[in-house]
């Protein structure tokens, strides 16, 4: 009984000091910036998350899930954006018939936004953070973990 609770204080132990370490790295780390973000261009998403740091105990996905996981990411914080922050903004493209659904609903309902020269309606704002979430969820299940950690927080903070 004794051994057990020596390793169970141990490990106790080690958690604690692998949270204290973490603690200050996690603290430098970058907010999310939802209007800096939303004005990358396509490639540049890509990119953005692919430098964000990733678990390489995950299965890396591919190029065109993280460019995916991007456009999502992006068409949700675009439909948020206020009329004021549009300038210098693109409106999608045409979709290809290979682009996922979602991102295709994503991607109307910000260009049907910007379209309307007003804010995002209360419908239009529920597609958008849907489509924030499932970005969020994707990052995640690509290893993204930090990234999915910061887009679920500044969600959280709205």
């Amino acid at each position: 009984m004794g051994i057990d609770r020596r390793l169970a204080l141990a490990a106790v132990g080690a958690i604690a000091l692998g949270a204290a370490i973490d603690s200050p790295r996690a603290q430098n780390l970058p907010a999310f910036d939802p209007v800096a973000t939303a004005r990358l261009r396509a490639g540049e998403i890509a990119r953005e998350i692919a430098a964000s740091g990733r678990d390489a105990s995950v299965p890396e996905p591919s190029r065109d899930d993280i460019f995916n996981t991007g456009l999502l990411l992006q068409a949700g914080l675009r439909a948020l954006l206020p009329v004021r922050e549009r300038q210098g903004i693109a409106l999608p493209g045409t979709p290809s018939p290979s682009d996922p659904s979602e991102l295709i609903a994503a991607q109307e309902n910000y260009k049907a936004v910007f379209e309307s020269g007003a804010d995002a309606t209360p419908a239009q704002k529920a597609t958008a953070i849907k489509s924030i979430e499932l970005a969020a969820q994707q990052l995640r299940k690509g290893g993204y973990t930090l990234l999915a950690g910061k887009v679920t927080d500044w969600l959280a903070s709205r």
